[in-house]
């Protein structure tokens, strides 16, 4: 309304005007990139977060996670009648997204191909990334950190589960979120620094994903030109019922949607990691624990969940 006043111009053409302002940001940017062969690329993003823990541990090339941005009631006829899936347990519509950043917060991976309602794990089978790891393009060296709803596998690196672990997961799990919480801090400055997802997106399924997906190639823009210090995932009750096999023990299978269909997803909380097992034995050999100041909030944390 500000804009339409000020130069005398409808609102209509305002919004008209947006519209090809974001094919053009969208199409024009190409700067969210991972360089899956370029192995002088792939050691640059190892050295970002190798510098936030100091060089303990080593082979991180992205922090992944997954969030939602608030959105109005979408249209039946654009979300083919599925409009309960884009609806999470927090109480509001939205549109999810699963991302991956590097050491310094720049986003190198952006997937949006499920509904708000589909629990992280199974939204990042889909993504492109987990594709191209399954495939093996990356590295042998290399891996992604994740939390703990996601897949631990030996390129794939998630927490060990628990609350009373041995020193050694527990320092591994320390250092792994060191490396994870620049995910959490990249989604910060992407809220804090775009007004538009201060409220309720109020277009359409496709349009939301475009102007995500132009916020975060215009973030990727602001880190490389001003530097990283410049300026809620929910689940389906599909992704939580989980089939069980013979004798009661859970299979590695899992129901998710992706907004038009159910499908069948793998149950990552069951899969391990040689690469998870072989870093945790490396931080205790160095005789690395978690530090006090991190002991004393993890203590507080547990008080206040009691």
């Amino acid at each position: 309304m500000d804009i339409s006043f000020g130069y005398n111009i409808s609102e209509k053409e305002v919004y008209n005007i947006f519209h090809k302002l974001l094919i053009v940001l969208d199409m024009k940017l190409d700067n969210i990139d991972f360089p899956y062969e370029d192995e002088e690329k792939l050691r640059d993003l190892e050295s970002t977060f190798s510098k936030i823990s100091k060089g303990n541990f080593r082979g991180t090339l992205a922090a992944g996670d997954g969030i939602v941005f608030r959105t109005i009631k979408p249209d039946v006829d654009d979300v083919d009648g599925n409009v309960r899936s884009f609806f999470t347990r927090k109480g509001f519509y939205a549109h999810a997204l699963q991302a991956f950043c590097d050491g310094n917060c720049k986003f190198t991976h952006i997937s949006m191909k499920v509904c708000a309602s589909t629990h992280d794990g199974t939204a990042y089978v889909l993504t492109g990334l987990s594709q191209r790891i399954s495939e093996g393009k990356l590295a042998e060296w290399a891996h992604v950190v994740l939390d703990d709803a996601y897949v631990c596998s030996n390129q794939e690196l998630s927490p060990w589960r628990g609350k009373n672990l041995t020193p050694e997961k527990d320092t591994f799990n320390y250092f792994l979120s060191l490396h994870r919480q620049t995910i959490e801090r990249a989604f910060g400055m992407l809220v804090r620094r775009w007004g538009i997802l201060w409220r309720a997106l109020r277009f359409g399924v496709k349009i939301n994903s475009r102007i995500i997906s132009v916020c975060c190639k215009l973030h990727n823009l602001c880190i490389d030109a001003f530097g990283e210090n410049a300026s809620n995932i929910q689940c389906s009750s599909l992704d939580t019922q989980w089939e069980r096999g013979e004798n009661g023990t859970p299979d590695a299978a899992a129901w998710f949607t992706d907004g038009v269909t159910v499908r069948r997803g793998s149950r990552t909380d069951l899969h391990t990691s040689s690469t998870r097992e072989r870093l945790t034995a490396h931080l205790s050999e160095k005789g690395l624990r978690r530090p006090r100041h991190s002991l004393l909030q993890k203590t507080m944390r547990r008080i206040a969940d009691l």
